[in-house]
């Protein structure tokens, strides 16, 4: 009697050859093991393709000279040919290679250079950026000073000789321009300038204004002491400035004045008695 006749039975399932089940099995096996075989040497083309292009790149790099070099900054006193010569020998390599910090020694070597800021600027640039120098007076006859009193020494300061002259003893350049700024602080709103100020070797302070007027301050309390010759300038003792030499303030609260006379036809210094300046 056929099975599928009997109730409840259940129909029965073909089943695939064992062999054949196998020989799949196989063929799957070794197409999988393929692709994975080709899968890595893709992987490695790929890899050392890009790598080839990298190396490629990175040399080009290395090998790309500066092709220009940019100058920013205010230039008075130092020019652009007098900036390239400085640093001819250090731009003349390529861009990745250059040294930074030793083109930056360089150009703060100069004397007008205050401060120097150097970039790479890709493909083929080098830009700086230079910072001049203030010269605020002259040290000596061939230095000057800054606003921060340090000293610089330029190849040649004889269109500065308008500046005012500073002296002093050796390493007192700051504390002698402080002194200056804050003098200058006082006489300015009057109009009033100072030529020279020098420090001496005893510590006492002796300046000159631009009107010729000498004027000695001594050592202690100078400010104060300036701060009397404020009041003497806006009094009417004032008025008279033309016709005085020196202003001695050496004084507790007052000052000496020397004034012009005339004798037998020749101007000579005549000293008047102490003024009294609260």
């Amino acid at each position: 009697m056929d099975r599928a006749m009997i109730p409840g039975a259940r129909p029965l399932r073909r089943q695939a050859p064992p062999r054949a089940i196998e020989r799949l099995e196989i063929v799957d096996g070794a197409r999988l093991t393929l692709g994975r075989v080709l899968a890595i040497l893709f992987s490695v083309v790929v890899l050392v393709v890009v790598g080839f292009g990298v190396n490629l790149a990175v040399e080009k790099v290395k090998s790309q000279k500066i092709e220009k070099v940019q100058i920013e900054g205010t230039l008075t006193f130092v020019t652009e040919q007098q900036i390239k010569n400085a640093i001819g020998a250090e731009v003349s390599t390529s861009l990745i290679s250059v040294n930074l910090d030793r083109i930056k020694q360089k150009l703060e070597d100069l004397p007008w250079i205050r401060a120097a800021e150097i970039r790479r600027q890709w493909p083929d640039a080098l830009s700086i950026t230079v910072e001049e120098e203030i010269a605020i007076a002259r040290w000596g006859s061939k230095q000057l000073l800054n606003q921060q009193g340090q000293v610089f020494q330029p190849e040649n300061i004889e269109e500065l000789q308008q500046l005012p002259l500073l002296s002093g003893p050796d390493h007192s350049e700051a504390k002698v321009m402080r002194q200056y700024q804050e003098f200058n602080q006082l006489l300015y709103p009057l109009g009033v300038r100072i030529r020279d100020l020098t420090l001496n070797n005893s510590g006492s302070y002796e300046l000159t204004l631009t009107n010729g007027v000498w004027v000695k301050l001594g050592r202690q309390d100078v400010l104060e002491r300036l701060r009397r010759l404020v009041v003497f300038l806006q009094s009417e003792y004032g008025k008279e400035m033309q016709q005085i030499v020196a202003i001695d303030l050496r004084y507790r609260n007052g000052l000496a004045v020397a004034r012009r006379s005339v004798i037998n036809g020749k101007t000579e210094a005549k000293k008047s008695g102490a003024v009294t300046a609260r």
